[in-house]
């Protein structure tokens, strides 16, 4: 009986192999490709963290400039001015065979320029730097700004009124623009079909604050247009090739240079402007609440059409010593150790360290940033 219970029948199914065999090849089989897929997936994950390890790990690297942190320098869009001891110094952020020395001889110099022209002055004489002669002028001078071929003197009366005095490089008089009744605030060069000056200037004898800007064709050496701006103070001026951005109080208002003509507002009460670019062909305007302590940031890009279209992205800064900028089409922020750029909707993209903690930070351009560790001043690229 027990021989009929265990017959070979499980054997002859099999044609004369166990089952049992069978199974256990077929379970080895799968082991091994869950053995190749488990390194495959290791493997993924192991350069997953390393692509995540080198870019948390980036640092940024810092090049020493000759200035000190003591300096007087001023940003030329392709340079720094600064001046030691009766000197004037340029120093090119990208092409250091660029680089001069001009020496005045004085310690009560004072200087300006542009991409396309340097001055230094004192308060009786200006000497544009390449040019031969200096020029000498009644009053005081109080001001100058550079354009490409063009200079804006500010000057001061004995009697206390002061006039804009324009000229050429060489020395040309172009024309006199007295503001008797106003004050200047501000004014500076830009350029759409040729060279135009604008001038702020704020009337207070109005009852209401008034401010004015003007814009001055060089080409045709006439007034071409003013703006008002009543019942709120002007805080900043900002010109692409198409718009007159005014931001005030509490408005952007947008106005086209053909007839200085306003084209829309945009409210921003409660908030002030630190900063914007129109590197990416739309205008960005970085905010933070009046008043406050920087920690909350608001990113406002316009359209330069009939309507505002605004959109709008609000972000809360780390807690250190921050500064912010917009560059290009990116929200970058500098705090004393680290390099954070943003995307436009407050997405962080990129972190890395600086070389050295940093006491300060001045956006040059939308690549270049100016940092300020140890006594010295230092270049970055922003990402």
């Amino acid at each position: 009986m027990a021989m009929q219970q265990s017959g070979s029948q499980p054997y002859a199914r099999n044609n004369g192999y166990p089952a049992p065999r069978r199974k256990r090849k077929k379970k080895k089989n799968n082991t091994l490709l869950f053995s190749v897929l488990a390194l495959v997936v290791l493997g993924v994950g192991l350069l997953i963290f390393q692509a995540v390890f080198n870019k948390q790990a980036a640092t940024v690297e810092m090049t020493m400039t000759p200035i000190s942190t003591t300096s007087t320098y001023i940003n030329t869009g392709d340079g720094l001015l600064y001046q030691t001891d009766g000197q004037i110094h340029f120093y090119h952020l990208t092409d250091s065979k660029k680089n001069y020395t001009y020496g005045m001889g004085a310690s009560d110099i004072r200087m300006s320029g542009s991409e396309y022209m340097t001055v230094v002055f004192n308060t009786a004489q200006l000497q544009v730097v390449g040019e031969q002669t200096p020029l000498t002028f009644t009053g005081m001078i109080t001001e100058v700004e550079c354009g490409k071929d063009y200079l804006a003197v500010l000057r001061t009366a004995e009697d206390g009124t002061e006039a804009l005095h324009i000229i050429t490089r060489s020395g040309e008089q172009v024309a006199d623009l007295p503001y008797d009744d106003q004050c200047f605030v501000n004014f500076g060069f830009y350029t759409t079909t040729s060279e135009m000056l604008w001038i702020e200037t704020l009337n207070v004898n109005t009852g209401i604050p008034m401010t004015t800007i003007s814009t001055y064709d060089l080409s045709k050496r006439e007034v071409s247009g003013m703006i008002h701006v009543q019942s709120q103070m002007v805080d900043k001026v900002y010109l692409t090739s198409n718009s007159i951005f005014v931001v005030a109080t509490n408005q952007i208002i947008r106005y086209i240079y053909e007839g200085n003509k306003e084209i829309y507002r945009t409210t921003i009460y409660g908030y002030e402007v630190v900063d914007f670019s129109n590197a990416s062909g739309t205008p960005t305007f970085l905010l933070t609440t009046r008043g406050g302590d920087f920690h909350t940031v608001k990113m406002l890009t316009l359209k330069e059409d009939s309507a505002p279209e605004p959109v709008e992205s609000t972000l809360q800064l780390p807690t250190e010593g921050v500064s912010a900028f917009i560059m290009a089409n990116r929200l970058v922020v500098v705090s004393r150790e680290q390099l954070f750029n943003y995307t436009l909707k407050g997405v962080l993209s990129t972190t890395a360290t600086f070389q050295q903690p940093v006491e300060e930070a001045v956006k040059l351009n939308d690549v270049k940033l100016l940092l300020s560790s140890n006594g010295m001043y230092y270049l970055a690229n922003s990402n």
